[in-house]
């Protein structure tokens, strides 16, 4: 036997025994990766274990995903070397790497790299047949052979695989590229599985979310309708007071009542609206006054949590098309966000709230500033997603920002975050003036009857009798012809006496609601179905929204104010002349 023929024999030998061990090495894969309940806890055992079946330097993990801002870039997961190499797994120069290399734009290889891997195709190259960027890393750690296998999971790219020998350039064989995709198609399939698991839990949460949400809705509907129902007396009557007495001294006390319930019914309508999911019902809105019901809302919270609130509105702001109730929710969501990351940190705690126009742009803008933890870089693209939340469990739902960049998005508007100066976090927000297209014009109403106009008669069904008064003390003084009942049975009994020019029901009563009333009209007196318009302080109701939208009746939301019930009344009394 020659010289030559027991190297060969020595080289067959060694290559046989490569095989055995990365054949281990993926029946070990097979058992701790993909059948173990968490890959991560076993990645770097296996990375260890493939760099020695190979023989080679340094085996690295690398995953492809969005970075800061928001664009495609690569980091180094995990990696497994020998000494004397260092670990490249914790260098922050291999995290948030681009895809394609900012200072050689022209380095066609590398940019190849990429699109070949996307493909899922395996590269390998030696050091000697590298140039430029390429070469420069290669020499950096000494690589003189590299191989890359791509990790595809979910049917995407994930990342890739890396074989660094920093002995010798050398050319791997197809049996072995065959053994290291297995080895990368088991930890894709792992991290599939462990990303299956992870969208079934994130659509597990929604749903308990969206289960709360419904709840809250349901809960804020009944306290809206008991609470707007009252409201709706006091505001009435405070106004009635102002207009009847002409006594500075009453007339004064009236208005300090009559302010503390409109306050009342701005917190009630808040509420309402942080839990309306509806389409944008455009009307020229003030963006200070949007943000000032936003700060009358959470100002005591604010004030308990120690945060130093300065408002920097500017004055004279155009109005804008928008939905107020919608953009109160962006401002109410940001605010709320801003003083529950102040409370991780001491005091001071710091929050500044601005708006300006920028006439050249004929925009308007929020700015939200606090002095707070920030964002962390790693999470900016992802914190406008739904449900995301880096708050604990039971403390967030993560609908909070994405609520936010849906709105804005609708009033073709953006929202920017970006790094307080000094620290904290900054949500700019943009609103165009012609944000959202305008209504159609309304009609012009009536706030009074005009002069020679006939006295009509109108009945009033509410069960709240309190307010079948108020009602009929404002029309009364229209010089209408009121009748008040309880009850939808006793609206009918009325009926048989003559019929109405008009009547204002509540929707939500007892033994024969508004929809009850409105079908038995239609049944027994067909003429009076188009004669009734309703009243509601629960604005919330799926059932209500849609039998208002099926029949088309016009509806008053409590609590109102008398110039409200003349406007109302006296339209349709026009429109049923």
């Amino acid at each position: 036997m020659t010289a030559s023929d027991l190297t060969d024999r020595r080289s067959v030998t060694a290559e046989l025994a490569r095989r055995e061990a990365m054949l281990e090495t993926i029946g070990y894969a097979a058992t701790r990766i993909v059948g173990g309940g968490d890959w991560q806890a076993g990645i770097q055992d296996l990375l260890a274990r493939l760099g020695k079946a190979a023989e080679v330097d340094r085996v690295t993990l690398f995953e492809t995903h969005k970075g800061p801002e928001n664009e495609m870039v690569q980091s180094c997961r995990y990696d497994w070397c020998v000494a004397p190499l260092k670990p490249i797994s914790g260098d922050p120069r291999y995290q948030n790497m681009p895809i394609k290399d900012p200072d050689t734009p022209d380095d066609d290889e590398f940019d190849d790299w990429a699109r070949r891997r996307q493909r899922g195709e395996v590269i390998q190259t030696v050091r000697s047949a590298t140039s430029g960027y390429t070469r420069e890393v290669f020499e950096e750690h000494g690589t003189l052979s590299f191989l890359s296998v791509p990790l595809t999971a979910g049917g995407r790219w994930w990342g890739f695989l890396g074989f660094d020998d920093c002995r010798t350039e050398r050319a791997w064989t197809d049996v072995e590229i065959d053994v290291l995709r297995t080895a990368a198609a088991l930890i894709a399939g792992a991290i599939e599985r462990k990303q299956t698991e992870a969208e079934i839990a994130r659509q597990r949460e929604a749903l308990h979310q969206s289960e709360k949400l419904t709840a809250l809705g349901s809960l804020l509907a009944g306290v809206a309708h008991e609470l707007n129902n009252p409201l709706s007396v006091v505001v009435g009557q405070s106004l009635l007071l102002e207009e009847a007495t002409r006594d500075s001294a009453f007339t004064g006390r009236a208005q300090k009542i009559r302010y503390a319930a409109e306050r009342c019914s701005k917190i009630v309508r808040t509420f309402l609206a942080l839990a309306r999911r509806r389409e944008p019902e455009p009307r020229p809105a003030q963006l200070n006054a949007i943000v000032g019901m936003a700060v009358d809302l959470l100002g005591y919270q604010l004030r308990t949590s120690g945060v130093e609130l300065t408002l920097d509105l500017a004055p004279d702001l155009p109005a804008l098309m928008a939905d107020a109730d919608q953009l109160h929710q962006v401002a109410t969501n940001l605010i709320v966000n801003a003083e529950q990351a102040l409370a991780e940190r001491p005091a001071p705690r710091r929050l500044r709230i601005s708006t300006r126009f920028d006439k050249a742009r004929q925009a308007l803008r929020l700015v939200v500033a606090d002095n707070g933890p920030g964002i962390e870089p790693e999470i900016r693209s992802r914190i406008f997603d739904p449900f995301f939340t880096t708050k604990p469990a039971g403390q967030g739902t993560g609908i909070g920002l994405s609520l936010c960049m849906t709105i804005v998005g609708t009033h073709r508007g953006s929202i920017t975050p970006s790094e307080t100066p000094g620290g904290g976090a900054t949500f700019t927000v943009e609103l165009p003036l012609a944000g959202l297209p305008a209504p159609r014009p309304a009609p012009a109403l009536e706030a009074r009857s005009p002069d020679g106009e006939p006295s009509r008669r109108i009945l009033v069904v509410d069960d709240e009798v309190e307010i079948a008064e108020t009602l009929a003390e404002i029309l009364s003084d229209l010089g209408h012809r009121v009748e008040m009942v309880s009850q939808g049975e006793a609206a009918l009994n009325q009926l048989k006496a003559g019929p109405f020019d008009l009547i204002l029901s509540d929707l939500k009563m007892p033994v024969l609601d508004g929809p009850g009333l409105y079908a038995a009209l239609r049944r027994d007196h067909p003429a009076m179905a188009g004669k009734i318009a309703f009243l509601t302080g629960d604005t919330l109701s799926q059932h209500q929204g849609e039998f208002l939208a099926e029949t088309g009746a016009a509806c008053l939301e409590k609590p109102f104010t008398p110039d409200d019930v003349r406007r109302f009344v006296g339209h349709l009394l026009q429109q049923a002349r």
